[in-house]
């Protein structure tokens, strides 16, 4: 994944989320076209190196459900319950984590976007910290150069394939 900017402060060992910017023009009274300020479409994820891509495919989808513009109180709670025993799984719309053991969980697509992965609890742990961190500070407040990626630069159909 590329980003704009390189940023070297960036700790490798956490989750990084950006956003992916789409270029917004409009036509002048000249007749050209001036580059006006841009909207925001999805978020860019960052994970840690060595993390599976079912971890970060999930991951955009959590962060697609409880995006900046709601609350993620309601997954970071059920999160919590399934570290405490109450609950066996965390739901979004597209994807599943599952409890099957003390220390893993599963990783299950709905829609068959990918294969099953069973992974250890505390990688998606840090995941979901991180997760929570840029949504209830960072993604409500204007981000460095570096956490912004043109939205050209990304092949929307490739979405779900290794990199």
């Amino acid at each position: 994944m590329r980003e704009t900017n390189d940023c070297h402060d960036a700790p490798k060992d956490h989750w990084v989320f950006g956003l992916e910017e789409i270029p917004a023009f409009h036509e002048g009274g000249d007749g050209g076209m001036h580059r006006v300020a841009p909207a925001f479409h999805s978020t860019v994820i960052r994970a840690p190196e060595g993390t599976p891509d079912q971890l970060r495919w999930a991951a955009e989808e959590i962060v697609a459900q409880c995006g900046p513009e709601f609350m993620p109180a309601a997954v970071l709670l059920q999160w919590l319950q399934v570290e405490a025993g109450d609950e066996v799984s965390l739901g979004v719309e597209s994807c599943l984590l599952e409890r099957v053991a003390d220390d893993r969980i599963r990783l299950r697509a709905h829609y068959g976007q990918w294969d099953e992965l069973v992974v250890p609890l505390a990688d998606v742990r840090r995941m979901l910290i991180d997760m929570m961190r840029y949504l209830t500070t960072e993604a409500r407040h204007p981000l460095p150069a570096w956490r912004i990626r043109l939205l050209g630069e990304r092949d929307r159909t490739q979405r779900r394939t290794a990199e």
